[in-house]
């Protein structure tokens, strides 16, 4: 499931775009693994109701945006071009942004790299991605196991076996929506999508170019808050408010007690009334 959209040809690939709202003031949506632009039913409902445009795509391979399966093609580089390509088509200079799980990871990427288009950002459970990558602490390891798994060759037979018993019980047992995410996961064609975000992004590589010095970022230049959820069994809270040691521009962090990973889901008006406070 999505939200209602369009098709938008964005470097030779079909994107499907939630855009409503008429207003000069525009909210950039991106969601992570495993959803949609679904994810943010409650939210784009709030922010268009308050006066705002908001855009949300399908990220790439998942609903119902084209699902290409070389791997490649999920690099990150790749990633901000069609987003980069997506504004551009859409004409729009200057926005508001919010995301979650790799549309977070996307999403810091993009206010690090030209924070020229940005007023403010919201990043929900993941932090400034240079304290992931230079943090190599037990602590930081061990959450990203499912990064790992996700790069192996049998984990797509292993997450759709016995009815998806494994995605169910180890990978996604918090998610909100476990049966809408399986029945879209029982395309072999979605979950390879998926699991190429992880493929093309290895975790270990991004260890070793930062090891390296290969892979440098910056202090954020753009207004930021970060939110992150007591029930999120992914990420770690430190990361998110060691954040504050890399924003060069305001900082603020909350805390959503009891939530899981998905707190946009499990605490709709919680989260909407945050993003409205900040934006607004």
């Amino acid at each position: 499931m999505s939200l209602p959209g369009k098709k938008i040809l964005i470097n030779d690939v079909s994107y499907h775009v939630y855009d409503e709202g008429d207003s000069d003031r525009v909210v950039l949506l991106l969601h992570g693994m495993p959803d949609t632009s679904a994810l943010w039913e409650h939210q784009a409902a709030s922010l268009v109701a308050a006066g705002f445009r908001v855009i949300a795509p399908d990220m790439l391979g998942y609903g119902e945006t084209d699902k290409p399966q070389a791997t490649a093609r999920y690099a990150a580089e790749h990633i901000l071009a069609d987003m980069l390509a997506l504004f551009e088509h859409l004409k729009i200079a200057k926005m508001d942004v919010v995301g979650h799980d790799w549309g977070a990871f996307v999403a810091w990427e993009l206010v690090l790299l030209k924070p020229e288009l940005f007023r403010k950002h919201v990043a929900l459970a993941v932090g400034h991605p240079g304290l992931m990558f230079g943090n190599k602490s037990p602590e930081s390891v061990k959450e990203n196991w499912y990064m790992y798994l996700n790069t192996q060759e049998d984990t797509a037979a292993l997450y759709a076996e016995n009815n998806f018993q494994f995605m169910r019980e180890s990978f996604i047992p918090s998610h909100p929506d476990l049966d809408e995410v399986t029945a879209r996961m029982s395309d072999p064609l979605a979950m390879n999508a998926m699991l190429n975000w992880d493929r093309a992004n290895q975790v270990a590589s991004f260890y070793l170019a930062h090891g390296r010095g290969q892979l440098e970022y910056g202090n954020c230049q753009v207004p930021t808050m970060g939110v992150w959820s007591s029930g999120d069994t992914y990420l770690w809270e430190t990361w998110m408010t060691d954040t504050e040691t890399l924003m060069d521009a305001e900082w603020r962090y909350e805390r959503i007690e009891g939530a899981s990973h998905w707190m946009m889901m499990d605490e709709p008006e919680t989260v909407s009334k945050l993003i409205l406070e900040w934006f607004s």
